[in-house]
């Protein structure tokens, strides 16, 4: 497996070496690889299906875990955003006079 990374990290990078591939960097390679992923893992449900059986049981477990991450989530940056202001807003503001 590590062989397979290392000759996949070189191939990449001669190939962006040679500059023939410019139009790729256009997309974001994050987002094609991430579309990738989502494909795979559905493709891997979808052919299970003993899982695919308890996908409604899964499935109330995950809604719960991703909403307390985007709450959790909401609440953090609500909270930087506050402390972010009230000493680094307020250091920078003296700055300039």
């Amino acid at each position: 497996m590590l062989l397979l990374i290392l000759i996949s990290f070189i191939i990449g990078l001669l190939l962006g070496m040679t500059k023939k591939f410019e139009f790729i960097k256009k997309y974001k390679l994050v987002t094609i690889i991430t579309v990738f992923l989502l494909f795979i893992m559905g493709f891997e449900i979808g052919s299970d299906g003993e899982l695919f059986d308890k996908l409604p049981e899964i499935g109330i477990s995950a809604l719960v875990i991703a909403v307390s991450g985007i709450l959790g989530s909401m609440f953090l940056t609500t909270v930087f955003e506050k402390i972010k202001n009230r000493f680094f807003l307020k250091n920078n503001s003296s700055d300039k006079i």
